[in-house]
């Protein structure tokens, strides 16, 4: 005989019936009691007045009495509340002990192997309810992905319109500077400029300083001149970060618009011609005089100096970096 009862405040039996007929056969007789007055009147009428409650249970082995063994009639108790798998298992070792114990009873099978089986299908039940979880969790995914990628193509339609916007847009702004580089380099008698090598580089940022901060009476008045990048001022010229080179062809336009004398931010001084400087050009009239032009630069004590020569014609000579 195996009584089951319920948790204290509860009112059905803290293991699932069919689990522990499955451990302790067909033949036996199951009962359930709540817990309170016929758990505890049971508890005075049975020997040792140890019966069931708040949750637990007990077995009684055929013909018990005052002095059957306590091992005959095995209880289970889960001090924590649970009354999970581990009091099943409990159930199973404990009762197979009893059954031992006593001696002369037919088993109509073994608990233990009993609650191996129940085990296997517990474990099977559970992995079929995570496989479930998965799946749906796997065609969620897929739902997302597809809406994800539909999205992204989406966008990606968009982004590539609006690069060709851009690109039309971009291609309009090159051709109109292409147009404004010619018609500047035909008035002024400027070689055609290169992007692909430095002087070309330079001259290409000179130009566009002096588009950029001459308005277009200014640029009337003060035409970008004649000028010569010397090999040695080139060089120079390479070894100078990006914020530097605008600063240094921003002086270079000015020198070369003759705006030099109405920019404060431009210090001068004179520079005396020396052998090297005659030999360097000595195409130059003894008249042509030589001027250093400072590049300030608030993370240098002695800040560069472009050095330049202007020739009787008007045409700049850009020698170097002072």
């Amino acid at each position: 005989m195996v009584v089951l009862t319920s948790r204290a405040g509860e009112h059905q039996p803290s293991l699932d019936v069919e689990d522990v007929r499955a451990i302790v056969g067909p033949r036996a007789l199951i009962y359930f009691l709540p817990t309170g007055p016929l758990s505890f009147d049971l508890a005075d009428r049975v020997p040792d007045r140890r019966g069931p409650y708040n949750g637990s249970l007990r077995v009684w082995l055929p013909e018990v009495s005052p002095e059957s063994d306590r091992r005959e009639h095995p209880q289970v108790f889960d001090a924590t509340g649970e009354y999970g798998p581990r009091s099943l298992r409990q159930l199973a070792y404990g009762l197979r002990e009893a059954l031992t114990a006593r001696g002369g009873i037919e088993a109509h099978l073994d608990p233990v192997l009993a609650h191996r089986s129940l085990e296997i299908i517990r474990v099977l039940d559970e992995a079929a309810i995570t496989k479930r979880g998965y799946e749906e969790q796997l065609t969620r995914a897929r739902e997302e992905r597809d809406e994800a990628a539909q999205r992204a193509r989406d966008e990606a339609d968009e982004a590539v319109k609006r690069a060709r916007k851009d690109r039309d847009e971009a291609l309009k702004r090159e051709r109109l500077a292409e147009r404004r580089v010619r018609i500047a380099e035909r008035d002024r008698g400027v070689s055609q400029v290169s992007g692909e090598d430095p002087e070309g580089a330079l001259r290409v940022l000179i130009l566009q300083r002096w588009l950029e901060t001459l308005s277009h009476e200014e640029r009337t008045q003060h035409p970008l001149g004649r000028y010569v990048l010397g090999p040695e001022f080139v060089r120079s010229a390479e070894g100078l970060i990006d914020l530097v080179r605008d600063r240094l062809a921003f002086v270079c336009a000015m020198i070369a618009c003759n705006r030099v004398g109405d920019l404060a931010a431009l210090a001068q001084s004179p520079v005396s011609h020396n052998s090297k400087a005659h030999h360097d050009h000595d195409s130059l009239k003894d008249s042509e005089s030589a001027w250093q032009c400072s590049l300030t630069r608030p993370d240098s004590q002695t800040p560069p100096a472009v050095r330049y020569l202007q020739h009787a014609d008007g045409t700049i000579s850009f020698t170097g970096m002072g």
